[in-house]
């Protein structure tokens, strides 16, 4: 279900890049995701963030249908986590470039540093508390050392 949710969220930046003109260059498959590389042609600032959206729309729309139709379960569950986890605003996500296109960079850095020191604070409360999930602990190392490298 998951594998078909990141899929169907990759559909949804290709179909409006398509529909824009522009095409991809590359798509990796890798075990962080799926990564699409857009043609070196230039989209509008409206256009980037209609493709950039376009994903977690999909994923919001779909958890939606799946929650109107038989009152939600897994495939809506991960489908709202894809969706809401992709506009975070760190430069790996689609919400960091989304942030990168409207706010200068220092605003930018502030709303990274900001979702860092909250995740950091969720994380030391799990630990304390004895309810880390070791799924957030891989996702708060994934998302710091992306900061880091990319």
């Amino acid at each position: 279900m998951t594998l078909v949710s990141c899929a169907l969220h990759e559909l949804g930046h290709l179909v409006p890049m398509t529909a824009f003109g522009s095409s991809p260059q590359e798509i990796v498959v890798y075990g962080g995701g799926i990564r699409i590389t857009p043609d070196n042609k230039q989209l509008s600032k409206y256009h980037d963030l209609v493709v950039l959206f376009g994903g977690a729309a999909v994923n919001f729309a779909l958890c939606l249908l799946t929650y109107l139709t038989n009152g939600g379960g897994f495939f809506c569950q991960v489908n709202f986590l894809l969706g809401a986890l992709n506009l975070l605003p760190f430069r790996y996500f689609d919400g960091g470039r989304i942030l990168a296109l409207l706010a200068n960079g220092k605003v930018c850095e502030f709303f990274r540093a900001v979702f860092i020191l909250l995740s950091a604070v969720a994380m030391i409360y799990m630990i304390l508390h004895g309810t880390v999930s070791i799924s957030f602990a891989a996702t708060f190392c994934f998302i710091v050392l992306s900061e880091v490298i990319y």
